[in-house]
């Protein structure tokens, strides 16, 4: 079953003096349960044609489809209800919220849906386990190192059980040890949701990219296919 869909995505900047296409003519789409990792060096258009994915930016043309809504059709609002419901989202610098503590950061997701977050105390209670947070709840961003920080990160993105996780270079910042830990988790954490979570993930991360389903390479803002 096809979760999400892009078609005939364009993505231009215009500069003075010429037009940079940052996504050119790309089209693919995820399954259900499905791991897709997206490669490709910097500037090659990854992280653009990722956000486009998420309904965050919006293109020149093409359509991007989840669970059988078209996002570029819905109203600002409506779309970001709409996200807040069905996607998770990891940022490479985190995002986190500087005054929030962790365990704030991780539910934020739910308080902005007006959900009841006691109906997701076992959820939060396995993330935190699984993500090994449980002495960090309290402390706030500064107080965390990175790899802590992306794993509060992953969490917030996981806490509402959502259809598809999108990743931008979740372990980019990141050193060996920690990137491999958080590589690890994603994956196990993405298999434990059984067939119901796709997730796309941007990456140059080669040990992570070989953990999925499919693999493309993005260069010059063209999506071709790897394995």
């Amino acid at each position: 079953m096809t979760v999400f869909s892009c078609n005939e995505l364009i993505k231009q900047y215009k500069l003075p003096d010429h037009v940079i296409t940052a996504v050119n003519r790309v089209s693919f789409s995820v399954n259900k349960g499905e791991f897709v990792a997206i490669m490709g060096e910097s500037g090659s258009g990854k992280s653009t044609l990722l956000h486009l994915c998420a309904g965050l930016d919006t293109p020149a043309s093409g359509s991007v489809t989840l669970l059988g809504k078209s996002l570029f059709q819905m109203k600002p609002n409506e779309l970001c209800r709409f996200r807040g419901k069905h996607m998770g989202i990891v940022f490479q610098d985190h995002r986190l919220v500087p005054y929030l503590t962790a365990l704030e950061n991780i539910l934020l997701p739910l308080s902005a849906a007006g959900r009841d977050i006691a109906n997701h105390e076992e959820r939060l209670k396995h993330l935190v386990d699984r993500l090994s947070l449980g002495d960090r709840l309290h402390h706030l961003p500064r107080e965390l190192s990175g790899g802590q920080q992306q794993r509060v990160a992953l969490a917030r993105a996981l806490i509402h059980f959502p259809m598809i996780l999108f990743a931008d270079e979740p372990t980019g910042n990141l050193d060996r040890e920690s990137a491999d830990r958080v590589s690890s988790l994603l994956c196990e954490l993405q298999k434990e949701e059984g067939t119901a979570q796709a997730t796309v993930v941007v990456t140059h991360d080669e040990r992570l990219a070989a953990r999925a389903d499919r693999v493309f390479l993005m260069k010059e803002g063209e999506l071709s296919p790897l394995r």
